[in-house]
């Protein structure tokens, strides 16, 4: 049971780490990341996204959230399934960036006049998300992302701190 919950989880935090990247979702506080009772981890509150952030701040600094607990759970930084985590997730941000233009598209249209302030960039908000999707890479080059990205966002200080001002703030562990 334990097994198949783990994977669950691996394979939810791939998507959530992807879509928390290209989206900017932030707010990534434990208040706001629930797991259900099969592993899976859900986030919910999209609030903060894409142009803007809590308090207008850019605090959250890490590309995802990846604290050390959800290491532990795949079994460590050295551990097959972290590999297995890197793998997955590699293959789903190529996948993704198949869509690019579609996803871009999708994102420009919202933007047309939308009083929403997570959109409220504009066509600068489109580049950047564009910029994330990273189209002129190889994929030897994202590999190298990625495996930046998992370098920057694991127990990521400002994640650390973010977490801590929660607990002290409103309680959130």
């Amino acid at each position: 049971r334990f097994r198949e919950a783990q994977d669950c989880f691996m394979r939810s935090l791939v998507a959530y780490s992807l879509i928390t990247y290209i989206l900017q979702i932030r707010d990534r506080h434990n208040g706001n990341i629930l797991l259900d009772t099969d592993g899976h981890v859900i986030h919910i509150d999209f609030g903060f996204m894409l142009h803007n952030s809590p308090g207008s701040v850019g605090f959250e600094q890490a590309p995802f959230k990846l604290s050390m607990e959800y290491v532990d759970i795949l079994g460590g930084r050295a551990s097959a399934k972290f590999g297995e985590f890197r793998d997955l997730l590699l293959e789903a941000f190529l996948a993704l960036r198949k869509h690019a233009d579609h996803v871009c598209l999708l994102v420009e249209m919202m933007a047309s006049d939308s009083p929403l302030p997570c959109l409220g960039g504009g066509p600068a908000t489109v580049a950047a998300l564009r910029e994330r999707l990273h189209p002129a890479l190889s994929e030897q080059q994202m590999g190298d992302l990625v495996d930046g990205m998992l370098v920057s966002s694991c127990d990521n200080i400002t994640t650390r701190m973010y977490d801590a001002f929660q607990y002290y703030s409103n309680g959130i562990l």
